[in-house]
């Protein structure tokens, strides 16, 4: 082998080398954290980096904590994350980027009734000197959700004029499909010797929208 043959050969291995160290592509999990995100495009941009966008995939307005979470491949590990300087849309996430893991910031929640999709743009970098780094685009759309305006609620009714049913003590309670009343069932009698407190499950459901659930509580007292 002649010196330029040499040189051409160690020429292609310190780029084969360089090549192999770039961030290649990205992988990554929905809000449910089995679910995989479908990356649709990549494109090497002179050996260094990876850009990637996502179909976009649905998370429910309910969801709170980990919205998805992603990792970048090829490069030198660890590689760190951060959101561009326009990809954390309304700072609706957290600005911390822990693992790959896209959170709800704290204090905020998700709304269909206001915005129904958001675009992220996160940012890879390894740990290579000089380091080399990845950009990935995710859009998530937001699923609406039946929503109760409480988590929970306080009753305070007489013994003879409950109309509310469910949950632990359903089987003293029946619930009108259609209307929603709550009624005390049939052959059931409540404690009204002393102050009783009933808790209740409801759910609540419309067309084409995840049903919601709430615990309602009923405290019976004897009339007076």
């Amino acid at each position: 082998m002649d010196l330029r043959m040499f040189a051409a050969c160690l020429i292609m291995t310190v780029f084969l080398i360089k090549h192999s160290d770039a961030v290649t592509g990205w992988t990554g999990k929905q809000s449910d954290g089995t679910t995989d995100i479908i990356f649709t495009s990549s494109s090497l941009a002179a050996g260094t980096s990876a850009d990637d966008t996502n179909t976009a995939f649905t998370v429910k307005e309910s969801t709170t904590g980990t919205l998805f979470t992603l990792t970048a491949t090829g490069g030198t590990d660890p590689k760190t994350y951060a959101f561009t300087t326009d990809g954390n849309p309304s700072s609706i996430a957290s600005d911390t980027i822990t693992a790959g893991a896209v959170t709800l910031a704290t204090g905020n929640a998700l709304d269909y009734e206001t915005t129904t999709s958001y675009v992220f743009k996160v940012v890879a970098t390894d740990s290579a000197t000089p380091p080399v780094i990845g950009t990935a685009e995710i859009t998530i759309n937001i699923g609406d959700v039946t929503m109760w305006t409480s988590t929970g609620y306080t009753v305070c009714l007489t013994a003879t004029s409950v109309t509310a049913a469910g949950g632990n003590d359903m089987a003293k309670f029946a619930i009108d499909g259609t209307s929603g009343a709550l009624t005390v069932a049939t052959s059931q009698t409540l404690e009204t010797s002393t102050k009783y407190v009933y808790d209740v499950i409801l759910t609540a459901t419309v067309a084409s929208v995840d049903p919601g659930t709430t615990t309602v509580y009923l405290l019976t007292v004897s009339k007076v």
